[in-house]
């Protein structure tokens, strides 16, 4: 186990945001990531546990603890184990890997999240989704490290919900999850994934220095009858209006603070100049969410974790 000092942290988190982590560790074997949990506590180090990072924002002056950043960007056959429609994956894995290698065995369930960065756990904590298909959908049960002990949760006991879950709340660090799938025709299932993932990188590029789109979603069952009716209907989508489209109405367009901006091509997604400094992002979003509540009374919910 090989621990660094003053790692930047703008290097391991696709905002490209944040200064340096007292101590950083990477690793995808678990006993390590425990290990170094159990050192933490036993030290009174503070500790943040780092996915693929593509949903996390670091403040400026970084953080004063250790970060383990569990993550495998190159898997390995270990880390995916196939059994009929059953998989059980470490959450280590890149979750892009996990949707071409389901994929590829004719496993439906996952394509619709081709293109998402980020790595199996991180998506699963935050029961990533797109297209009206999320994780938590397909999930049977989650292995977990609690601070005490490892133990497996059931599906029922992670509490999925939209964008969000239980183990959000308590800082758990995954260690694999178990996914129960359905039978597809692999030719179709692999088109699927490339069609995605072509839109998606159309839209935003390959690698774009962003975090994705930064709100949640906004459920129309939480906006008041009057305000619901000004809005078009047709962009009501499984009981949801887009965040950019809410920005946009409210006149989110083309805000920018510093070297954060609202992408010219979608108002929820937020890019980097590569200037940009994490409180920029937080003055920005800060706007975004004052024009929003002004115009429509609509409290948006930040999908991306600003760790300050």
């Amino acid at each position: 186990m090989k621990l660094r000092a003053n790692f930047p942290l703008a290097t391991v988190n696709t905002f490209r945001l944040g200064g340096p982590a007292r101590f950083y560790l990477r690793t995808a074997k678990s006993e390590e990531a425990v290990a170094a949990i159990v050192s933490a506590q036993a030290l009174g180090l503070p500790y943040y546990l780092l996915a693929g990072g593509s949903n996390t924002v670091f403040a400026d002056s970084g953080f004063p603890g250790l970060v383990i950043h569990f993550y495998q960007p190159i898997p390995t056959t270990e880390d995916l184990v196939f059994k009929n429609n059953r998989v059980i994956v470490s959450a280590a894995m890149p979750l892009m890997s996990l949707v071409e290698a389901t994929a590829r065995r004719g496993l439906s369930g996952l394509e619709k999240l081709s293109a998402i960065p980020g790595g199996v756990g991180g998506a699963v904590v935050g029961n990533a989704g797109a297209y009206g298909q999320s994780i938590g959908e397909v999930v049977e049960w989650v292995e977990i490290f609690d601070g005490e002990r490892v133990r497996r949760l059931a599906k029922t006991e992670c509490r999925f919900s939209y964008r969000h879950s239980g183990l959000k709340d308590k800082g758990w660090l995954v260690l694999s999850v178990g996914l129960k799938l359905r039978a597809g025709r692999a030719t179709t299932l692999k088109a699927e994934v490339a069609r995605i993932a072509k839109l998606r990188w159309q839209k935003f590029g390959r690698r774009p220095v962003s975090a994705g789109s930064f709100f949640k979603n906004v459920f129309v069952s939480k906006i008041k009858p009057a305000v619901a009716q000004r809005f078009d209907q047709n962009k009501i989508i499984d009981g949801r209006m887009p965040a950019g489209y809410v920005l946009g109405e409210a006149g989110g367009q083309g805000l920018s603070v510093g070297g954060i901006r609202v992408s010219p091509f979608h108002n929820n997604f937020l890019l980097n100049d590569g200037t940009g400094t994490t409180r920029d992002l937080i003055k920005l979003t800060t706007k975004m969410k004052n024009l929003v509540r002004r115009k429509f009374g609509i409290e948006l919910e930040a999908e991306v974790r600003v760790v300050v």
